[in-house]
């Protein structure tokens, strides 16, 4: 691997307001049930929570499922979870030849009667990767609010 792509930090962040509660954009990121409604970038796509194991240091395993069969997996542990705050995972694509642990970092801040959520995905492996991950996440977020504002 080139040194130089090695160190850059790749990485990109979204933000968002909700009008919902902080603890309503948490649960939608920490319960299972409501993960599988949501977290995909197409509400043609389904999910499906292989494994969620809600404590620092617990694994996750979600995979999200195309219409035609096609399968995209990813896992990793929770960081932090700092109730109705912030949420920190590591995140890995099973499909990833260069085994990259990046790190997804979700911030909730109070705004009156909404929520700022701001997510930021560090430690992308390359600008590809960004531009793919920059995809499947404004979808993911489209789809997140949909959801918790329905």
């Amino acid at each position: 691997m080139d040194a130089a792509v090695a160190t850059e930090n790749f990485s990109l962040m979204f933000e968002r307001v909700f009008n919902v509660s902080r603890q309503t954009v948490y649960e939608a990121w920490t319960k299972k049930e409501a993960l599988t409604q949501w977290f995909a970038p197409t509400k043609e796509m389904s999910t499906i929570m292989h494994q969620m194991e809600l404590k620092v240091g617990g694994e996750y395993c979600v995979e999200m499922l195309e219409p035609d069969g096609t399968s995209h997996t990813t896992r990793g542990e929770y960081v932090v979870l700092n109730p109705f705050e912030q949420i920190a995972f590591t995140w890995k694509w099973e499909s990833d030849e260069m085994k990259i642990d990046s790190l997804v970092t979700i911030d909730l801040i109070e705004e009156g009667d909404s929520t700022k959520m701001i997510l930021t995905h560090d430690r992308l492996g390359s600008q590809h990767s960004v531009d793919l991950h920059n995809e499947g996440w404004t979808g993911c977020l489209q789809q997140l609010g949909l959801f918790i504002e329905a």
